[in-house]
């Protein structure tokens, strides 16, 4: 299908399926390779959770209502992650 003159997959959308329909005269799918250093890289980004004690305190918070979101803080770590 063409919108604006760009050409768009059509999509299945049968219930719980969403997937691309192959188009005639298509070519294959690209394949993707991710290097090492790649996956290291998003390995490093990935936060990692070492104190389930808190998480557990933070989830009940949550449950019960209790948490408070300090904006102002957020605020400062996001941007002290830019720097």
């Amino acid at each position: 299908m063409k919108i604006n003159g760009i050409q768009r997959p059509q999509v299945d959308v049968t219930p719980g399926v969403r997937r691309a329909v192959p188009q005639r005269g298509a070519s294959p799918a690209a394949r993707v390779a991710v290097s090492n250093e790649a996956k290291q890289l998003a390995e490093a980004r990935a936060p990692a959770v070492s104190d389930a004690a808190k998480v557990a305190r933070l989830a009940a918070a949550i449950a019960r209502g209790d948490f408070m979101i300090d904006a102002d803080r957020v605020v400062e770590r996001m941007m002290g992650e830019e720097r």
